[in-house]
């Protein structure tokens, strides 16, 4: 229990860290990331952004077209309602995410927001031509969705600087993990103490006190001693299996669960995912958290080929739909079957969310006349 105590001793997951994760997963232009980068940087702890488009366009040097591609982006991403400029953008954001953009309860929030909060129902049954029973029990379902989207993460630290623990360096034809020697102060028990333990003229009392600091002592040297060894073993795991990831980037990152590497290194699963918290390496492609490296498999070692990364059906799609004609772009149920045609088996549902992930627009969107 006090090893775990020790090795879990991390920062909770911010709102910019979880933003600024998807974001590293998604697969669109410099510059459009750039500005999304921005706008998850103008969020206030409540996740809406406080800046104004043309505000983030002339810090990243970007077209308003871009910066709007970039907003649709990060409204995608979870939380749903995230990035809105207003209270009734947020709620919109979040029906639209439950696919209900359509219904009754849009139709209150976008039009008759006032009035909703003043509760006035039956001014706005009539304005709707909308049974009141309707209107009410719409109106107790948009209670029920968050004012405050981001408000669940842990706020954001000004003067947190992420350190990488390690790099990643090419060492002939395979790669290899270095961790950072200044990352963790040098500690030793001090000579004072055992020499006092050794005084003969010490009481009893004094003795049994000091025996039992430096036995803690030692145990914490053990601790943080036994985490920099796991974290020597993950990475050096991690630089063996994503090994093309770090010669050819993300879209070559392979399937890998912590199970497999708890498994390989001989620890508990839980002793891994409390080694990746809220840790980040230096990579040929840039700094990313030590999570990115477990991507969930998709398909398996069957007649559709071999599993492979859920980055690399993203990344698939990104270019399916890039060629794709503008008169007649692909239905969600064509993306389907086209994937699974390249061995890669995804629900129609994983293909709507990874579409959302990457700021791809529904069908009837794309197509342009």
């Amino acid at each position: 229990p006090r090893q775990a105590f020790v090795e879990s001793r991390v920062h909770p997951e911010s709102l910019t860290d979880h933003l600024t994760s998807q974001l590293t997963l998604t697969q669109v232009e410099p510059a459009i990331q750039a500005a999304a980068s921005e706008i998850i940087g103008n969020l206030d702890e409540h996740g809406f952004l406080q800046a104004d488009l043309s505000e983030i366009a002339a810090a990243t040097h970007t077209t308003p077209a871009q910066v709007d591609q970039a907003l649709a982006l990060v409204q995608s991403f979870h939380p749903p309602g995230i990035a809105a400029r207003t209270l009734p953008e947020a709620l919109l954001l979040q029906l639209q995410s439950q696919g209900q953009e359509d219904t009754l309860k849009a139709q209150i929030v976008r039009d008759h927001f006032n009035l909703l909060g003043k509760r006035k129902f039956a001014e706005i049954a009539t304005a709707l031509s909308a049974p009141l029973e309707s209107v009410q029990s719409a109106a107790e379902a948009i209670a029920r969705l968050s004012p405050r989207p981001g408000s669940a993460f842990a706020p954001d630290r000004p003067d947190l600087v992420v350190r990488p623990e390690a790099t990643f360096v090419r060492d002939g034809h395979r790669w290899l993990p270095q961790i950072e020697g200044d990352l963790l102060p040098r500690l030793r028990i001090s000579d004072t103490y055992k020499d006092l333990l050794g005084d003969g003229s010490a009481d009893e009392h004094t003795r049994s006190y000091l025996k039992e600091r430096i036995r803690s002592a030692r145990f914490l040297l053990q601790s943080l001693e036994r985490r920099q060894e796991t974290l020597q073993k993950l990475l050096e795991v991690i630089a063996l299996r994503q090994a093309d990831y770090f010669s050819d980037g993300p879209s070559a990152l392979h399937p890998l669960t912590m199970s497999e590497v708890a498994q390989t290194i001989g620890v508990h699963e839980t002793t891994i995912g409390r080694a990746v918290a809220n840790k980040y390496v230096r990579t040929p492609h840039g700094i990313v958290p030590l999570r990115f490296f477990f991507a969930t498999a998709l398909g398996g070692q069957s007649d559709a080929g071999p599993a492979v990364a859920n980055t690399q059906a993203k990344q698939l799609l990104a270019e399916i739909v890039g060629r794709e004609s503008a008169e007649k772009p692909y239905s969600d149920a064509a993306l389907e079957e086209m994937l699974r045609e390249r061995g890669i088996p995804v629900a129609r549902r994983t293909i709507s969310k990874y579409r959302a992930e990457l700021g791809i627009l529904p069908t009837h969107l794309r197509r342009r006349s």
